[in-house]
């Protein structure tokens, strides 16, 4: 029996463990998640029920502050703590930022990351890893310890064998195509007539970025180019947005996404297009077959993988460039055929994550535990 800590930082990092979590419950190993008091994270948690958590730290106490140093500290005691008392075989990050605690307390730990631009989380971090995984389509090299795969983070939880949509979240959409916020701050009415439930293809999923944390400083994504992008869009589809940190400017508060946050990946599989800020939506909707347009001055060798090789991601440091692709996009979208064609090459040239991240903790388990 193998004995698993698994620190989530994100609510991104619970859907990448929650089906090896899972599995390694149902054959009998033990799991225990630390997360964080984050709103999103703690609703996700609610969800699944079969993960065992402890919340070890609050998420509100950074908020606003780009080095959240109470917080961290408090964190690394917490893991600290929960690897004495749980006794962990080895611990499993997506960031690593706390394997100093599992290293002084002599347990392995292994990192899944993705992101070539965290340079100060590497630095901090990965001098104390056991081993860091990285898809092979990053592009930093990591040393002697990076262990490389053929897939992407979001694989682990919406390849097919994994994820099936659900359409029945159609209907806690309300339609809100509709004229553009006027100035005076309200929204005009959907037009009369119109269905009181989005169709598939029939809507746009906007992810903005709260902006506010270490390794956002210096960086932007849509900027003053947000009003302009609703006033596109709006006469052509439904919008909704959802913004990290749950931040949104009154006008556009009509245009919020209402559905449980483990029924996000649902809501993006039906959308026409998914405009974000953040490059794990982005990524999200090109496994989903969906066409993404990030917006972001961070790049990931993973987006520029599947804009590259498939076609279902557009990049761009520049809001303005992005805009004029998004005027293509609407005047000449992708046709059903080439998406599915394009999400069909993606998935058979990519690894079931979860698949391999199972095997790789039984391979090191059998190697050195």
């Amino acid at each position: 029996m193998i004995r698993i800590l698994v620190e989530a930082h994100h609510p991104a990092h619970v859907h990448f463990f929650k089906y090896a979590i899972r599995i390694w419950q149902e054959r009998g190993d033990r799991v225990l998640l630390l997360g964080r008091d984050r709103d999103v994270m703690k609703r996700l948690l609610s969800a699944y029920g079969w993960i065992p958590h402890q919340i070890v730290s609050a998420g509100a106490a950074g908020r606003g502050n780009r080095f959240p140093l109470r917080e961290m500290l408090q964190r690394q005691w917490a893991v600290a703590h929960a690897v004495r008392e749980f006794r962990p075989s080895l611990v499993l990050s997506l960031m690593g930022s706390y394997t100093q605690s599992s290293r002084l307390l002599g347990v392995p730990n292994i990192i899944f990351t993705d992101s070539e631009f965290q340079s100060f989380n590497h630095k901090i971090a990965h001098p104390f890893a056991t081993r860091i995984y990285t898809p092979s389509c990053f592009w930093k090299p990591l040393g002697p310890k990076q262990r490389r795969y053929q897939g992407y983070h979001e694989l682990a939880f919406l390849h097919p064998r994994r994820f099936t949509p659900q359409a029945t979240v159609l209907e806690r959409l309300t339609v809100n195509r509709a004229a553009p916020v006027a100035e005076g701050g309200r929204s005009s009415p959907p037009p009369p007539g119109t269905a009181p439930h989005p169709e598939p293809r029939e809507y746009v999923v906007i992810r903005t970025s709260a902006w506010n944390t270490l390794h956002d400083i210096g960086e932007r994504g849509l900027g003053s180019h947000f009003a302009s992008l609703m006033q596109l869009l709006l006469p052509h589809y439904s919008v909704y947005i959802v913004p990290e940190g749950g931040q949104l400017a009154p006008q556009w508060a009509p245009y919020r996404l209402q559905v449980p946050p483990d029924e996000f990946h649902d809501v993006l599989a039906f959308a026409a297009l998914v405009i974000s800020e953040g490059a794990s939506t982005a990524s999200e909707a090109a496994c989903l077959g969906v066409p993404a347009v990030y917006v972001n001055t961070t790049r990931r060798g993973y987006l520029e993988d599947q804009e590259r090789r498939y076609q279902l991601v557009y990049n761009f440091t520049d809001a303005e460039a992005a805009m004029r692709k998004l005027r293509e996009l609407i005047a000449s979208p992708p046709s059903a055929s080439d998406l599915a064609s394009a999400r069909a090459r993606l998935i058979a040239d990519h690894v079931d994550v979860t698949d391999y991240v199972v095997n790789e903790i039984d391979r090191f388990a059998d190697a050195t535990l």
